[in-house]
């Protein structure tokens, strides 16, 4: 019987899977709609993704290794398609890393946020969270694709 923690790599696992696929939907669209700001939570399509990025960073970098503040992704930056996927096999590799090393117990594992008020986090919230920011910012992506006149990746977690 697969543990919480096999199910938790199955869920990071189709996250890459899935963002890769909306990195190629993104570079699909014409520059012009790829960097347009349109109001959401980030400026543009590729804000937004880059921001999905910056949340693992801040997360697991910062927060899960305790290595510091990363040097944040510049919003309205026009990343080419190559310097994105970089930086998604780069954040990707890292978390696969941290999963990969993790026993069950350790999802008990109080981690200190590094900000103020200062207050701890289990490892198992903190790894919840992440899938449920990604989502989050999935659905922005959905309805900007949607705008643009682009259907989003079609994705189930059984493909």
């Amino acid at each position: 019987m697969p543990t919480e923690l096999d199910l938790l790599r199955e869920l990071y696992e189709y996250n890459s899977r899935t963002r890769s696929k909306y990195l190629a939907a993104i570079w699909k669209l014409p520059p012009r709609a790829r960097y347009r700001a349109r109001g959401a939570s980030f400026p543009s399509l590729v804000d937004i993704f880059m921001h999905v990025l910056d949340a693992y960073r801040q997360w697991f970098i910062m927060v899960y290794a305790g290595k510091g503040e990363p040097e944040w992704y510049p919003l309205g930056k026009r990343y080419t398609r190559a310097e994105a996927s970089r930086e998604m096999r780069s954040v990707d590799r890292f978390v696969r890393k941290v999963l990969g090393a993790l026993k069950p117990r350790d999802l008990d594992r109080s981690l200190s946020l590094p900000w103020r008020p200062s207050r701890t986090i289990e490892l198992r919230v903190l790894l919840v969270h992440m899938i449920e920011e990604e989502l989050q910012h999935r659905g922005e992506m959905n309805a900007l694709l949607w705008q643009a006149g682009r259907d989003p990746p079609v994705t189930g977690f059984d493909d």
